[in-house]
Order: C-alpha cells, then structure tokens, then sequence
C-alpha cells in the first residue's frame, strides 16, 4: 500500500515538539500492535496514536522506511524512541508477529490494527497483473490479507496455550466496500469494483471470516472490521466529515445500514480507526462491520 501525504496543515516543528513532550510524559495509556503500518490508512492510525501518548509497536520489512514517514508526519525520534517498537519481519511469518503481540515485560498488547493488503486502488508495484481472462486482473500476492491474518492468529494461539489467564486484543482490521451484505457503493461504481477489485475482495472477505474465527476461538476479546469506500490521498477533515455504517453482530443484522459513497481519503480512515475505535476502548463499535465514506 502506499504511504498517505503528509498533511499539508502538519503541525509547526516547535508546536509538534511540544506536543511529543505531552506525549511521551502520558504512560498510562495501553500498547497497540499495528500490521501495515507503512500503508496509508494505518500510518495514520499509528500517527494518532502515538500523538497522543499510546505505546505502539509495528512490524515492518524495512523499519527505516516507517521511522522516515513518521518523521515526515512531523513525529519527533524522541517521541519514536520512547513510544514506538518496531519488529523487522513479514507478517506471514507467525514467530515475527508474536513479537509484535507481546510487550518487552511480556504482556499481552492491548489491540491490534490490521492494515495489510492492497486492492489494484493502492498497488505498491505499479499496474494491476492481467490474468487470461482480462476481465479479472489479479495481483502479485492475491492472498496477502488472509495469509497474513493468519499468521497472526496462530501467533495468538501461541499466546493463549501458554497463557491462560492472558487477556487477549482487540482487533481492528481493515477491509473495503463492495463485499457487504446490503449494497454499500453508488450504482455508478459497481461496474468497476466488479471488473477491477475481484481478486482482492476475494483476499478480503477470506479476511473477514478469519477474523470473525479468531473471536469465536477466543483469540481475540472482540473485534471491529472497518469497510472503507475507494482511498484517495488527502488531509482529514475529522469526523463530521465520516459517514458511518454497520452490519451487526450476528449474521443478517443490518444494523443502520452501509453508508454509502464514492471515496475517503486515507488520512480520515486512520483518524476513524483511532478516534472511533482505539481510543474508545472499541466499544461502541465492537462486533460490528463499519462501512465508513465520504
């Protein structure tokens, strides 16, 4: 996924070291694990988090690149230094996304944000790779999101046989439109999501049941599945600007409904995934499939 822009109304560099100060003064907040973190939505959730004083701890395949976008983010080392942890390694691989899962004193992290996989919207490697049938462009890791899902969940299940009496995340995962149960796009942008995002929602909706499994097995406290509609890049106009959705807790529940619309810039995904979710404890959402839009 592609990193987000920084914000064009960033913070002055004498205004963000001071709120890095108030940052990492605060230590009672819990520790948040984040997969994706160099995708566009999650490092924004990240930078939020870590903003406002929440001990983070990402996994990333080049971990200099994160520190630069963060730092790009206006986050000073200071702040990365005593706040953030960052585990080189590939989520597919269960051992490095349980370090990730565990705190240095060996305590299970509060929550988890999933943010890994990439629709032909947000490709890291350019154009969409065309299959046979040109009517289904695939790419060239199809099922990131439900390999690297789980992964992580036998991570968990790592966790929770060698403790009992663990207390288990929550999970955030992020996932898309256009795989709800009620129609959640404009009818102008079915064709599209149909021919160009098939292969992906695939990976996604295998994502979803994943996640729903990890709850049932009690490897997870709860969760919370965030359906954005097509990203753009952009600064966030806060959450006034969100239109929210759900589909309930059991299946068929339609809840209020999908919100429906065309886009959401990246930034206002992480800001909805840590203002709404995380630092609500998750919830008012928890159970819940959250379409969020424009």
């Amino acid at each position: 996924m592609l990193g987000s822009k920084p914000n064009p109304k960033a913070r002055p560099p004498s205004q963000s070291l001071e709120s890095d100060k108030a940052a990492i003064a605060t230590t009672h907040l819990p520790t948040v694990a984040f997969f994706g973190a160099t995708g566009g939505c999650t490092l924004a959730a990240l930078s939020y988090a870590l903003k406002s004083g929440y001990h983070a701890r990402a996994l990333a395949r080049t971990p200099s690149k994160l520190v630069d976008m963060l730092k790009k983010r206006m986050l000073s080392q200071t702040l990365l230094d005593e706040k953030l942890v960052i585990v080189q390694g590939n989520a597919k691989d269960p051992e490095a996304a349980g370090k990730v899962l565990i705190n240095d004193n060996g305590q299970v992290v509060d929550s988890i944000v999933f943010g890994i996989g990439r629709s032909t919207q947000e490709l890291a490697g350019g154009a969409p790779k065309f299959t046979p049938n040109p009517l289904k462009p695939t790419l060239d890791d199809p099922h990131v999101c439900q390999d690297s899902i789980a992964s992580i969940n036998r991570a968990l299940q790592g966790i929770a046989a060698s403790s009992q009496d663990a207390r288990m995340p929550f999970l955030v995962a992020l996932s898309t439109t256009g795989i709800s149960e009620s129609r959640d796009l404009p009818l102008a942008m079915i064709p599209l999501y149909h021919w160009m995002l098939t292969i992906p929602h695939a990976d996604k909706k295998v994502l979803e049941s994943r996640v729903i499994e990890a709850k049932e097995k009690k490897l997870i406290r709860d969760f919370v599945i965030v359906r954005s509609s097509l990203l753009l890049n952009g600064q966030t106009n806060g959450r006034k600007e969100i239109k929210v959705g759900w589909e309930g807790k059991a299946p068929g529940q339609l809840g209020n409904g999908a919100a429906v619309g065309y886009t959401i810039t990246r930034e206002d995904v992480g800001f909805f995934v840590f203002d709404s979710i995380i630092a609500k404890g998750g919830t008012d959402l928890a159970g819940k499939k959250v379409s969020i839009t424009h």
